[in-house]
C-alpha cells in the first residue's frame, strides 16, 4: 500500500481549516502551511539569511524573533518584494512538507495551503481537495473572524484564484456552506483514496 499526499485548498472563508480539523480528528495527519511557514521563517537559516538580505536586519528583533509587524509593513506596498519573499519561503516549505510526509506513518497525509498552485506545492501532492462556498458566505465568514471591512475582503479575494478555476484543477471538491455536514463527504473521500491505495 502506497502513501497518498492529499492537498486541501480553497479561498479565504472557504472552510479549509474546518476540513483540516475534521481530517485530524479522523486520524489523518495534516501539515498546516501557514503555521509551518511562520516556524521556518523563525528557525530556517536559509530563510533568515535571505530575509535579512532583502529587508535588512530590522526584520528580526534584538531577541532574535521575527518582527512580523515590521515585515508586514515593508511588504504591504511592495508587490515585487512580496514575490521575492515568496520565492524564498515557498520552496523551503515544500521541502519541509515532503520530509514531514515521508516521516509520517499514516497511509494518507494531508497539507492545507491557500496558495497550493502559486507556491508550486501542488507538485508534491497526489490529489487535491477543494473546499469552497458561495462568495457571500465566504465574505461573511472573513469579516466576522478578522474584523476586515467587506471591501477589503473583496479586494483580497480578487487577488486569489477563483473558485471556478480551482474547481477545474481539483480532484475532489467539498461545498461547505455551513448547513450541510462535511463528515460523510470526508469519510467517502478517505474510502475512495484507500481503495486506490490498495495494490
Amino acid at each position: 500500500m502506497s502513501k497518498t499526499r492529499l492537498a486541501i485548498t480553497g479561498n479565504m472563508g472557504s472552510g479549509k481549516t474546518l476540513v483540516s480539523q475534521a481530517l485530524t480528528i479522523m486520524g489523518v495527519p495534516v501539515y498546516d502551511c501557514d503555521s509551518r511557514a511562520k516556524m521556518l521563517m523563525q528557525s530556517d537559516a536559509v530563510i533568515r539569511d535571505g530575509l535579512v538580505r532583502m529587508l535588512g536586519r530590522e526584520c528580526y528583533r534584538g531577541d532574535g524573533m521575527l518582527d512580523r509587524g515590521w515585515v508586514a509593513t515593508r511588504l504591504f506596498a511592495d508587490k515585487e518584494c512580496v514575490a521575492r519573499v515568496n520565492a524564498l519561503v515557498h520552496p523551503r516549505v515544500k521541502e519541509d512538507f515532503i520530509a514531514w510526509a515521508d516521516a509520517e506513518k499514516s497511509d494518507i497525509v494531508a497539507v492545507e495551503s491557500a496558495v497550493l498552485y502559486e507556491s508550486g506545492l501542488v507538485d508534491a501532492v497526489d490529489c487535491v481537495l477543494l473546499g469552497w462556498t458561495d462568495e457571500e458566505t465566504a465574505i461573511s465568514r472573513v469579516v466576522e473572524r478578522s474584523g476586515l471591512m467587506r471591501s477589503q475582503v473583496l479586494s483580497r479575494l480578487k487577488n486569489q484564484m477563483s473558485a471556478d478555476e480551482l474547481l477545474l484543477l481539483s480532484d475532489y471538491s467539498l461545498y461547505n456552506n455551513g448547513n450541510s455536514p462535511i463528515l460523510p463527504a470526508l469519510i467517502k473521500l478517505l474510502e475512495e483514496i484507500a481503495d486506490k491505495n490498495i495494490d
